[in-house]
């Protein structure tokens, strides 16, 4: 297990934006086995890091990729690569990780793990005694047949101190409301995750250590550095809020898109489009209040971009049962070239035996005719029927009955015969 103490990281920790993290616990799960629970508990697919001791993936290159995976890989696995370069595989085949896990492990500098984010159900449990550790916590969960890939301790706001309160990540998508540790059950509660926010641009999805946006102030939202004197002022809503006031429309939408990806293990377009459908969206993003009492221009625009985009979204749900008709055409215009090269190769070989027929009559036909040369260099008065021509195909009448010519002897064909 890989372990970190509060007291040793103490400098790192006041770093730290999050301070309510105070100890941590990751059990050293196998690969497979970590594959295999969230497989068994509910995960439609598992994603895998392909990465480097130097951070991007050693292979980057679409036909490289494709080369070296594609005979490790299922015909439904997908292969792309993230925005740090670092390669990543999705699929649900148990062969797929094993041998994809064997190759890279034993290719040096290389290194693959498991994507957590998508396979794990956090919980919170209270009333934990801060003298249990989170060892043992671990071992009697994995005693349950439960596997779980971190635990968390949290602490008091503003010092070191732990408070009764763990996160357990477990691996599989699992609906629990109780969980037992030790001879005690406790109460649990879903973990409700925030949205990841830039401090830079101040959009969600990414932090700023990966933005190439310019600088917005979380007061008034313009572009410019913070400390700014202008009125209070959200950029998202309009309204007399910071940007990253939690209590803003948009930043909760936000928090039910991720929850939503979270819980029932899907996309972020999926769960997008799920929240725009609810009529609580509409009322978010609809009118905000203004000296005329309409609408703002901006957010005319966003509500048509919006209804655009799930008009976009129909279309492609409508042409996805063509892209299947496509895909079976193409799996039957396969079968027809195949069939088509056997059967060439079959028009090869019997020209090629036409060929050596050819050669074969020929030379009969010489045959025949040196034949016909001697007979009348014997007897000049005997008729013979012309050779046919092997190239006008004709069949000339058979030869005269040698009965009718006599005997012959050697001596008959003179000096044309050594």
């Amino acid at each position: 297990m890989t372990k970190r103490k509060p007291e040793d990281d103490v400098q790192a920790a006041s770093t730290c934006k999050d301070r309510r993290i105070n100890y941590i616990v990751i059990p050293d799960v196998p690969l497979l086995a970590k594959a295999k629970a969230a497989l068994e508990k509910g995960c439609s697919y598992v994603k895998l890091c392909i990465e480097s001791t130097k951070g991007s993936s050693l292979w980057l290159k679409p036909k490289e990729i494709n080369v070296t995976f594609g005979p490790l890989t299922q015909k439904d696995d997908t292969l792309f690569l993230n925005k740090n370069r670092k390669l990543i595989l999705v699929t649900k085949s148990l062969t797929t990780i094993e041998e994809v896990a064997k190759y890279v492990l034993s290719v040096p500098e290389a290194n693959v793990r498991i994507i957590d984010s998508n396979i794990v159900s956090k919980y919170i449990v209270r009333d934990i005694d801060t003298d249990y550790s989170l060892e043992e916590i671990i071992s009697d969960l994995k005693s349950q047949d439960i596997l779980v890939s971190k635990v968390v301790r949290f602490k008091r706001k503003g010092s070191s101190d732990p408070i009764p309160i763990i996160l357990i990540d477990e691996i599989g998508k699992t609906n629990r409301k109780d969980i037992k540790i030790g001879r005690m059950i406790f109460k649990v509660n879903k973990f409700i995750e925030n949205p990841k926010v830039c401090f830079k641009c101040l959009r969600f999805g990414h932090t700023q250590l990966r933005c190439d946006k310019a600088k917005r102030c979380s007061n008034c939202g313009e572009l410019h550095e913070d400390n700014c004197l202008n009125p209070t002022k959200c950029f998202r809503c309009g309204e007399a809020h910071h940007a990253l006031d939690p209590k803003c429309k948009f930043y909760i939408l936000e928090k039910k898109i991720i929850n939503l990806v979270r819980d029932e293990d899907i996309s972020f377009f999926e769960a997008r489009k799920r929240v725009a459908s609810q009529p609580s969206y509409a009322s978010s993003v609809g009118a905000t209040p203004s000296s005329s009492g309409g609408l703002s221009p901006a957010k005319s625009q966003f509500e048509e971009l919006n209804s655009a985009i799930l008009k976009l979204t129909d279309q492609v749900s409508a042409l996805l049962p063509l892209f299947h008709q496509v895909e079976n055409l193409r799996e039957v215009n396969q079968q027809c070239i195949v069939r088509c090269a056997e059967i060439q190769g079959q028009l090869l070989n019997q020209v090629q035996e036409n060929k050596q027929l050819k050669e074969l009559t020929e030379s009969q036909r010489s045959h025949i005719e040196f034949l016909q040369k001697q007979i009348s260099l014997s007897d000049p008065s005997f008729q013979l029927h012309p050779v046919p021509s092997s190239e006008l195909g004709l069949v000339s009448p058979p030869l005269v009955s040698f009965s009718e010519v006599g005997e012959l002897s050697s001596t008959d064909f003179g000096s044309g015969i050594d």
